[in-house]
C-alpha cells in the first residue's frame, strides 16, 4: 500500500513539473535594471518651464524651454549668461535674483550662478550685461559669478540646467562674493514667488 502511495505521488509531482516546463508560455525578457546589481539614475525632477501663482513666467529669447543653452553661454563661445525675459513681476517685489543650477542629479543641485539685486522694474537680463545695482556671488565651485556649465567635474552627457527668478518683497540681504550655498539658501527663504526655465547642454560642448 505505501509503495501504491509512492508511486503515485511521484507520478503526480511529474505532471506538475512538466505542466511548468511546458505550459504554451513564453516567459518575457527581463528589464535592464533587472538583469543589474543597480538601477539606472533617477530622471530629473526639474520642469521644463514653471509659471509663479500670480503670472510670473521667465523666458528666453534665445532658447525654447527645455531645448539647448546657446552656445554663446557655454565655456565653447563667450560662456556668458543668456538673454532673460520675465513678466508679472508681484508689484509689491523689491529685489529679484535669479540663479542657475544644475539639476541632472535631483539628489544633489549644484548652483551655477546667482544673481541679486535686479530692480523689479527691469523686465530682463541681456546677454553677459550686469544691471545697474546687480551683484554675483560666488558658485558651489567656490567661483565668482556665472558658472562655467562644462566644468571638467561634470560626468559626461546631457545635463539639465535650471534658471530660476526669484521675487522678494525685502531685501536679501546678501552681499557681493557670499558663499553660494548660504546666499542660495537665503533667496529661496526670502522668495514669495518664484518662476523657472529649463535648458540644456551636452557636458561636452
Amino acid at each position: 500500500m505505501l509503495r501504491t502511495r509512492l508511486c503515485l505521488c511521484a507520478a503526480i509531482l511529474g505532471l506538475v513539473v512538466a505542466g511548468c516546463a511546458d505550459d504554451g508560455r513564453d516567459l518575457s525578457a527581463p528589464a535592464d535594471w533587472q538583469t543589474t546589481t543597480t538601477r539606472p539614475l533617477p530622471p530629473t525632477s526639474a520642469p521644463i518651464q514653471e509659471i509663479g501663482e500670480s503670472g510670473m513666467s521667465l523666458t528666453s529669447p534665445s532658447f525654447a524651454p527645455g531645448e539647448d543653452i546657446p552656445v554663446s553661454a557655454t565655456c565653447a563661445d563667450r560662456n556668458v549668461f543668456p538673454d532673460l525675459a520675465w513678466v508679472d513681476v508681484p508689484p509689491d517685489a523689491v529685489e529679484l535674483a535669479v540663479t542657475l543650477s544644475d539639476q541632472t542629479n535631483p539628489e544633489e543641485p549644484l548652483l551655477l550662478w546667482l544673481m541679486a539685486g535686479i530692480n523689479p522694474a527691469n523686465n530682463g537680463l541681456s546677454a553677459g550685461t550686469m544691471p545697474t545695482g546687480a551683484f554675483e556671488t560666488l558658485n558651489d565651485y567656490g567661483n565668482p559669478g556665472y558658472g562655467t556649465p562644462c566644468l571638467e567635474s561634470f560626468a559626461d552627457g546631457r545635463r539639465d540646467l535650471q534658471f530660476r527668478l526669484h521675487a522678494m518683497t525685502e531685501p536679501s540681504g546678501i552681499a557681493p562674493g557670499d558663499p553660494g550655498n548660504e546666499a542660495w539658501d537665503t533667496v529661496r527663504a526670502r522668495s514669495v514667488e518664484t518662476a523657472s526655465l529649463l535648458a540644456r547642454i551636452d557636458s561636452q560642448t
